[in-house]
């Protein structure tokens, strides 16, 4: 009798292993977000450095009795994501593995160490570049006021850079999420080209969105975005050659093959 292969389990098989993929995916989560609630100050001190070092000063300020468990609770939550990234990818490649051919499964694991180091420059570029830039700016638009402290709460603060993060973390993907498209022939460089104004669009449009209410952060993170999807251009273009030089190989070999078969009769 044939053996049921992974790829040919029956639905409600595949619907149960997705079911013990995401319960691990959130358990690492968990586990992480209490690792990041125990260490809460020192992660709520690493991230008000770019505020401490603004000129004019800012404050920080607490409004609220929740005010410190909240932003606690909210750093612990972002650290317990961007530290199960691996574990997420991890159980997602596990999940669509079965499924995919052998070149396919090839080029995953280099995949996902791209897609996670996408993900962490990103992240090091909003903390290190955006947000002091952000924060310089309109410390010095409200030091013109006469007579105004300025004082921020910790947890507006704290939701301004950790949205800022995760958002800029997550557009560092698109040359991955582009070369995965042009991988399945979803998209080519010839398509990205000819939408590339309804792309920038779209950016300036999503930036406005996930971002705070800003247009200096808007556009702080749309110009890298715009930059990252010349780049995906470049990728998809690179996908295609290599589909052309890979079915030339191909064809080249059927017809030795076929040659053969006609000089051996």
């Amino acid at each position: 009798m044939k053996a049921i292969t992974k790829s040919e389990m029956p639905l409600l098989d595949h619907l149960e292993e997705l079911r013990w993929r995401i319960v691990k995916a959130f358990s690492s989560i968990l586990i992480f977000a209490i690792v990041g609630f125990i260490f809460s100050n020192q992660l709520i001190h690493l991230l008000s450095i770019p505020i401490e070092a603004t000129e004019p000063r800012l404050e920080l300020l607490n409004t609220t009795i929740l005010g410190v468990f909240l932003a606690k609770m909210r750093v612990a939550i972002v650290l317990g994501i961007i530290f199960s990234l691996p574990v997420i990818i991890h159980q997602i490649w596990r999940f669509i593995a079965p499924g995919l051919l052998e070149d396919e499964r090839a080029f995953a694991p280099m995949l996902i160490i791209v897609t996670i180091l996408c993900f962490v420059t990103g992240s090091l570029f909003s903390y290190f570049v955006m947000i002091p830039w952000s924060l310089k700016f309109f410390a010095v638009l409200n030091h013109g006021l006469p007579g105004l402290v300025n004082y921020v709460t910790i947890t507006d603060y704290l939701n301004y850079i950790t949205i800022l993060i995760m958002f800029t973390g997550m557009a560092f993907e698109l040359p991955v999420v582009i070369f995965l498209l042009a991988k399945i022939g979803i998209v080519n460089a010839h398509i990205l080209k000819k939408i590339r104004r309804f792309a920038y669009l779209v950016i300036l449009t999503i930036s406005a969105v996930f971002t705070p209410a800003d247009p200096f952060t808007m556009l702080g993170v749309a110009m890298p975005m715009i930059l990252l999807y010349e780049v995906s251009i470049w990728v998809a273009k690179l996908v295609k050659q290599k589909k052309v030089e890979a079915e030339q190989e191909t064809e080249g070999i059927n017809r030795e093959d076929e040659l053969l078969e006609d000089f051996l009769g």
